[in-house]
Order: C-alpha cells, then sequence, then structure tokens
C-alpha cells in the first residue's frame, strides 16, 4: 500500500494473506504471528525529553490506522500487549515475536527521523502553535491533551471575530478583562510572569460561561477547547503542562469533586510547576507552565481558601453580570463563538513577533500606574499582572486597528480600583479572625467565661479580654494556621508574648482553675470591628 511503500519486512517474518507470519527456521514450519502487519515509518526524537517515539501503521478491514508510541512500547512484552487498546492485533500468545519482529525492522529499514514535542508553546526560543508551520511534530501524551489539540483551529476572519465576537462586549469591562487574559497568556515567558488565575464570579445565569467561550474563541473552536472543573489536580496539572502557553480554561468551580482541593489548585497552578513525581528508574521529568487559567463560578474561588497566599495568584472578576442585555444578545453571541474562532489569536502571535519592540516600554510605564493605586502587597504583586494584561490589550488596539479593533482601555482603571475596594481576600488574615469573632458572637456558648461549656471551648473571655485557644485555632485553621498567625500577629490583631528572647503570640493563662494555652486577640480590634464580649452581654 502507498502508505508503506518502500518499507520491507525482515526475514524470517513475512507477509501472506495480508497477515503477519513467521518461518521457523528450526523445522521449516509456517507460523501464524498477527492478523494485521504493523510498519515502523517514522521515528521522533524528543528534544526535551531526551527519548525517542515511533510512528507505527498497520491495516484493517481498508482502514489505516496509526499511533506514536514511545520506543519502550515496541521493546517490552507489557508495553507491545498493550498496543491492543490501539487496535493492534497483540496478544499475550504473539507478543515475543512482535518485539522480535520490530527489532529487526529498525534494523532491516532505515527510518527518516524527524522532531518531536509533547505540548504546545515554547520550545526554547520556538513558539509551537499547530497551524504555525515549524520543524516539530506535536504528540500529545493522552486523550484530553488531544481534544484540546484538535480545538486549535480557525473558522472566519480576524474582522468576523471582531465584529461579531469581540465589539458586542465593548461596554462591559469585567467581560473584556479575562478575554484580554486570554491573548496575554501566550506572552507571560517572555516577560517572565508567573502563571495567574483569573476568576469570575457572580450569580446564576449571568453570562460568565458565555465570556468563557470567547476567552477559547482566541484560540481555537471553544466547545473542544473549555472543560468542566469536574477533573482531578493531576489532569489540571497535565493540561497546563501541554498547552503551557495558551490559557487553560475550566468552567464552573461549584462542579470541582472536592471544594477544599481549589486552594491546592491555586497553590498548584500559580507555583507553574507540577508534583515531582519518581519512578523505578529515578525521579521524572516535572512539568511546567506560564499561563493564565481562566475559571468561573457562583462564587469567588477564594471563598474557598484560607491562606494570604491564594489572594496573591487570582484576579478575581466578582459579582460579574451583564446589564440591559436581551435573551436575543446571548443566543447570538454564543452562535458567534461557535462561527468565528482561532483566526485572531493565530494573527496575534504572528503580528507580535513582527512589532513586538516598539511595544515594549509600555509595560513599564502601566505597572507603575497600578501599583502606584494600591499600598497593599498583594494587591501590587496582581498589579503586575493586572497592568500586563491592559498593557496587551493596548497592543492588540494598535495590532489590529486597520480592522476596527477599539477596546476602550481606559475602563480597565476603574475595574482595577473595583477590585481594589471589593476584594476582602488580599487581606485574608484580618478576614478570617472577623469571621472567627463572628462565630463566636453568634455562639457564646463556646466562650468560657462565667461557666464552662459542654459544646467545647474555643475562647476564654475575663476582665483582660478575649482569649483564642490555641487548640480551637490550629483545628479552625488547619495546614494555614502557622501562616494565618504569624500575620495576625503582625498585624497587630493579636498581641505579642514574650517566651524568653522570642516575641510569639501565645501564652498561659488560669481561668476558673483550669490552664489554657491561647493568643489574645487585641481589644482596640474587637472594639474596631463592632463586637462587645464583655459579661453583659453572656
Amino acid at each position: 500500500m502507498k502508505e508503506v511503500e518502500g518499507f520491507g519486512i525482515p526475514s524470517p517474518f513475512f507477509m501472506k494473506d495480508n497477515k503477519l507470519m513467521r518461518l521457523n527456521e528450526k523445522d521449516n514450519e509456517e507460523e501464524f504471528i498477527s492478523r494485521q502487519i504493523p510498519y515502523v515509518t517514522k521515528c521522533f526524537d524528543d528534544i526535551e525529553k531526551n527519548n525517542v517515539q515511533y510512528e507505527l501503521k498497520w491495516f484493517n478491514d481498508g482502514k489505516v490506522y496509526s499511533e506514536v508510541v514511545p520506543a519502550i512500547a515496541l521493546a517490552t512484552k507489557r508495553e507491545v500487549i498493550a498496543l491492543a487498546n490501539k487496535g493492534l492485533s497483540s496478544n499475550d500468545r504473539n507478543a515475543r515475536h512482535l518485539i522480535e519482529y520490530f527489532d529487526l525492522f529498525l534494523e532491516k529499514n532505515k527510518l527518516k527521523r524527524s522532531v518531536v514535542v509533547s505540548h504546545l508553546g515554547y520550545v526554547g526560543n520556538h513558539f509551537i502553535h499547530p497551524l504555525i508551520e515549524s520543524k516539530f511534530r506535536i504528540v500529545p501524551p493522552d486523550e484530553g491533551e488531544i481534544q484540546r489539540l484538535k480545538a486549535i483551529k480557525c473558522s472566519g476572519t480576524v474582522e468576523d471575530w471582531i465584529t461579531n465576537v469581540l465589539e458586542p462586549l465593548y461596554d462591559n469591562p469585567k467581560a473584556l478583562f479575562p478575554i484580554m487574559a486570554s491573548f496575554a497568556s501566550v506572552l507571560f515567558k517572555e516577560f517572565d510572569l508567573s502563571p495567574i488565575i483569573v476568576d469570575i464570579s457572580g450569580i446564576s445565569s449571568s453570562g460568565k460561561t458565555t465570556v468563557q467561550k470567547v476567552c477559547a474563541s482566541v484560540w481555537g473552536k471553544p466547545s473542544g477547547y473549555i472543560s468542566s472543573m469536574l477533573t482531578t489536580k493531576v489532569a489540571i496539572e497535565r493540561i497546563a503542562s501541554f498547552l503551557n502557553a495558551f490559557p487553560l480554561i475550566l468552567d464552573d468551580t461549584n462542579t470541582a469533586h472536592d471544594k477544599k482541593a481549589l486552594q491546592q489548585i491555586i497553590y498548584l497552578f500559580g507555583n507553574g510547576t507540577g508534583k515531582m513525581r519518581g519512578s523505578l528508574d529515578g525521579s521524572r521529568g516535572t512539568s511546567s507552565w506560564q499561563s493564565v487559567f481562566i475559571t468561573t463560578g457562583e462564587n469567588n474561588i477564594l471563598e474557598y481558601t484560607n491562606s494570604q497566599g491564594s489572594a496573591a495568584r487570582v484576579i478575581p472578576i466578582t459579582n460579574f453580570k451583564f446589564i440591559n442585555k436581551t435573551a436575543d444578545y446571548f443566543t447570538l453571541l454564543n452562535q458567534n463563538v461557535e462561527l468565528y474562532y482561532g483566526s485572531i489569536g493565530l494573527e496575534f502571535i504572528k503580528r507580535w513577533g513582527n512589532h513586538s519592540e516598539r511595544f515594549k516600554s509600555r509595560f513599564k510605564e502601566l505597572t507603575n500606574l497600578f501599583q502606584s493605586n494600591t499600598n497593599n502587597n498583594i494587591m501590587r504583586r496582581i498589579a503586575l499582572h493586572f497592568a500586563f494584561i491592559v498593557y496587551v490589550a493596548e497592543v492588540l488596539n494598535e495590532l489590529f486597528k486597520d480592522e476596527g479593533m477599539k477596546i476602550p482601555v481606559s475602563d480597565f482603571k476603574d475595574l482595577f480600583n473595583a477590585i481594589c475596594s471589593e476584594n476582602d481576600h488580599v487581606d485574608r488574615a484580618k478576614n478570617v479572625l472577623i469571621e472567627i469573632l463572628e462565630e463566636l458572637d453568634a455562639n457564646r456558648n463556646h466562650i468560657f467565661a462565667e461557666y464552662e461549656s459542654n459544646s467545647g471551648i474555643h475562647a476564654i473571655f475575663n476582665k483582660n479580654g478575649l482569649y483564642l485557644t490555641i487548640d480551637y485555632i490550629n483545628k479552625r485553621l488547619g495546614e494555614d494556621a502557622k501562616q494565618i498567625r504569624q500575620a495576625w500577629m503582625n498585624q497587630q490583631l493579636t498581641l505579642e508574648q514574650k517566651n524568653g528572647r522570642k516575641i510569639v503570640d501565645y501564652k498561659a493563662i488560669t481561668h476558673k482553675k483550669q490552664n489554657f494555652r491561647v493568643t489574645q486577640v487585641n481589644p482596640e480590634f474587637i472594639e474596631e470591628q463592632g463586637f462587645n464580649f464583655s459579661r453583659n452581654y453572656f
């Protein structure tokens, strides 16, 4: 057949009736090996992992099957048998002979070698996009990655996308910002930015998923590019690594298997590296990425976290909604994102490559502008990424001005100010303490004042003020206890105590002849927040 012309079957194997046979040299008898004849047609060198992969082809009922497999798949019995999952006639009986066949086939046939990569985005100084011709072939490691690769394609023109998808959103900066983040994602590595999460939250049916579809349409077909948060941390790590520089877009944090795992996901993605794993041969390579993660949910994703560090890894777009839009508006927009996609992102990469130098100085100016608007350390960290995304919006207006792109960039300054005022999580430690005080205020039977409660002692109240028991704090805060307690003391929300030469947040007290290890809440903070735990209120 044409697909395998020029390849010879090595002796003692031969083809008979389109089946793979073998001549037993001891008794000169013909042995049936497989009902299909596999051909090794190409050899690929993975330059990042320093390993070899092969392209296998075989025929069955007139159909051509093609698979790219690691070299070990042709060399060990277990891996050869596993090829049955791909449709090859391999089994426990013939695996040993197939291993011999593959080895002899590679000796007889000299294969042309090519270079492969297992992810998109940056490989050295090269940017890998499936529609940009390069010397690299993209070989996704699994089905989830294959789905994303197939989704990155083009439909319609740049003008179609701008007119029918982007322009209807010009009056909503909360919708435009994550779309700009989708563009910005592919430049994070070039500007050495750490990964960031852009989270869109608001009431049900407010248009969040529609905006996510627009974000995905920058690079490809939304229905194939987006998937649900109903997944695992390992799956998120693998998809993020495969996309590498392209944005990871997952819908609806409410569907997450375990809401408590969302904090770990924030840290996992924000750190930009996967979990180190071992193997029988030693530690495996660690995956990495520098990109944007766009999420949606009815609740701000930070609601599921306790740690202060989470807030530095998320740009929260809260209270999201469209104003004065009809059902026809959303129907048309949802139709358009499935008609016009991919062309704008592809053209953006090309034009950026040709004109990037003339824009770069503007990023520093915008960073200074946004960082000067806040004194909060967490917001200053967020301001760096926010400024970069706004910078990309300005660049887009320049690159596509002939096509009529006019993103109202000035609206993003008001959006940043709104995030500063609305984002309680930038001071997560303070808000956790307020939550604890609110819980104690509502359930005063947990406070040991005059009488000990049978419901569990969370706090002690005496003439000197309110004390939280260390046991309760550590259970309440879990793995974040040390970090949050330190933040409380640094902000003077709890009082410093001396322990020898050390300054700590705890001390031992005796109350009603019982000993407790406690931290004292600053009375001034309690009063400032409007709480009163005096005996008159018990």
